[in-house]
């Protein structure tokens, strides 16, 4: 257990008491904010952070992480027991694992869960594989491979192998893996993703054959049915969804758990900051999510607990660059070396990043955009995940700035100079200040230098950046399940979102991230993420800021009933697990 973690763990057990009855609004309903609509309810396409807080709260997995200070044991959940070798539910070898499913589970439509649902869920996670989607997580440590498709897109994978991995026996589902994985059971802890087969089928799903699975792949979340529909077995239902602007949630009376405490949950779309502080102030919102930089402001609202949480799986805010940006994209400019634009390599040049990288004032952006909470990301692995990373850390320095620009291209970009357009989503208050801080500091550095900002909603921001269309822009990463192998392989392989979305390819760094997928010896492991650690930093695909201090914001009524419990990885992405949540 890392020292953030207990801190973690010691500041949400240290709520206050609630608060007196008679001044809570809406007895028994939850009114969560959030700052952009969710993109899809399908628990297999869902990948985003207010989409998985929906489905994490609506479908589950089969087992859980025991609490957010032991995220390497396990209780069982869906399945009724976790397979270990000692129980002989996990095979000598390390290959086959049994999971018997619990009885008695209904689905918010009423099906039972059955064995035939988990098999079906997890085929159809692997299977439907959409671009840029999370089904990697699955289809890597079951079938050997990142995706279903060839380079030119053709379907390489055989339905069979799928079907003779993951299948039924009795009462329990068998999942067989290609090679011994450390990091397997945090994976299936960390995906609530069963669905009740029938209930697909009947609204025109996959009927998990071979004959038809083909019509699955690949397509885009708009396309399913489960995209605005759902029928999960978790402690909320969804009862109305109103588009870009609310979510309402109902309690499930057939819950397979104690019913939860809340009667309702309403997720509230609000991006206004002011709004949402407003909101929190006069009670019209019990809790919502802020920024580091909100944190002063949150902590004078009266009867309103902040509940410091040192971020276990967020990254925090980093500068991606594409090393091959798609012809016509309009980011590009003139697409030539010519003052006018950039080429569309141009960041396949280390100059060029490193120039970026010094260009960055990381304390200005402390001060400004996180308000003084995080610490200097050491690379792309958090703390706790991997502590002593010593990479070549950027600092910001102009002079080191312009010695890298004027090496890059021969001499020819200082004298040239260049347009690029830099784009974020806005979401995320804080990246203004980054791409702010790095215009002002570029247009110092020479006067040549032209950074244009541009925003992009959501939907259209993650479109762009998968269609290589964005030379430089500025995202987060939340680790999908509670290891450093997620970040490794979602940051830096070559199969994974970013760098797909990067056109970057290190064969070092994919090769060793290989190696440290199936490496069962824990010092092993940890000495293969400090090389993968150093190689990044040196070879700089992206920029790293700071891993960021998060912290919770609710009224004083909120009470968390068992705050360290971790389903799905929500807690630990410091998401709300609204069943261990209860308002008077």
């Amino acid at each position: 257990m890392t020292r953030a973690a207990r801190l973690a763990v010691a500041l949400l057990l240290a709520r206050p008491a609630a608060a007196a009855p008679s001044s809570i609004r809406n007895p028994g309903v939850l009114v969560h904010l959030t700052t952009r609509p969710w993109f899809t309810l399908d628990p297999a396409q869902s990948f985003d952070a207010v989409s998985f807080i929906l489905t994490g709260n609506v479908y589950e997995p089969l087992i859980a992480i025991k609490s957010l200070h032991d995220v390497d044991s396990y209780i069982p959940f869906l399945a009724s027991a976790v397979p270990t070798r000692k129980n002989g539910l996990l095979s000598a070898d390390g290959l086959e694992y049994r999971f018997p499913i619990r009885k008695g589970v209904h689905f918010h439509e009423g099906q039972e869960l059955t064995p035939e649902d988990v098999r079906y869920s997890i085929l159809r996670f692997m299977l439907q594989d959409p671009a840029g989607g999370p089904s990697s997580l699955l289809l890597k440590p079951i079938l050997g491979i990142y995706t279903t498709r060839s380079n030119k897109g053709a379907l390489a994978v055989d339905f069979r192998q799928a079907a003779e991995a993951v299948r039924v026996d009795e009462d329990a589902v068998i999942v067989h893996l290609k090679r011994p994985s450390a990091h397997f059971l945090k994976i299936i802890a960390s995906l609530p993703i069963i669905v009740s087969k029938p209930w697909c089928v009947a609204h025109g799903e996959w009927d998990g054959g071979e004959r038809t699975w083909r019509s699955l792949n690949g397509r885009p979340a708009a396309s399913s049915y489960l995209n605005d529909h759902a029928n999960g077995t978790g402690a909320f239902r969804v009862e109305t969804l109103s588009p870009d602007k609310e979510a309402a949630l109902a309690r499930f009376e057939g819950y397979w758990r104690k019913p939860a405490a809340l009667s309702r949950v309403l997720l509230r779309v609000v991006p206004n900051k002011a709004l949402r502080l407003w909101m929190l102030e006069n009670g019209d919102a019990d809790s919502s999510y802020l920024e580091d930089q909100d944190f002063a402001e949150a902590r004078e609202i009266p009867d309103v607990s902040i509940v410091d949480y040192p971020a276990h799986t967020s990254l925090g805010e980093s500068l991606f660059f594409t090393f091959e940006t798609a012809k016509g994209s309009e980011y590009a400019g003139s697409q030539q070396l010519d003052g006018a634009g950039v080429p569309l390599d141009f960041f396949r040049d280390k100059d060029v990043r490193e120039g970026f990288a010094h260009a960055l004032d990381y304390d200005g952006y402390l001060r400004r955009g996180m308000g003084m909470r995080g610490k200097r990301a050491p690379g792309p692995f958090p703390d706790a995940f991997l502590e002593g990373q010593s990479g070549p850390i950027p600092d910001y320095s102009l002079e080191k700035a312009g010695q890298c620009f004027r090496r890059a291209y021969g001499g020819q970009l200082w004298e040239k100079g260049f347009t690029l357009t830099l784009a974020y989503n806005p979401s995320v208050a804080s990246r203004r200040v980054i791409a702010e801080l790095l215009r002002a500091a570029l247009e110092k550095i020479n006067p040549k230098f032209n950074l244009r900002i541009k925003t992009l909603p959501g939907a259209d921001f993650y479109a762009a950046l998968e269609r290589h269309e964005l030379p430089l822009f500025i995202s987060s990463y939340y680790a999908d399940y509670p290891d450093p192998q997620s970040m490794a392989f979602g940051l830096l392989h070559s199969s994974g979102y970013y760098p797909q979305a990067q056109r970057y390819y290190n064969a070092k760094l994919d090769h060793l991230i290989e190696q440290a997928e199936t490496e069962q010896n824990a010092s092993k492991r940890r000495s293969l993420y400090l090389q993968i650690s150093r190689l990044a930093e040196e070879d700089m695909p992206q920029i790293h800021t700071f891993n960021p201090t998060r912290f919770r914001a609710a009224r004083s009524w909120v009470v968390d009933r068992d705050a360290a419990q971790d389903v799905a990885n929500l807690n630990l992405n410091n998401f709300p697990y609204f069943y261990v949540l209860s308002k008077p």
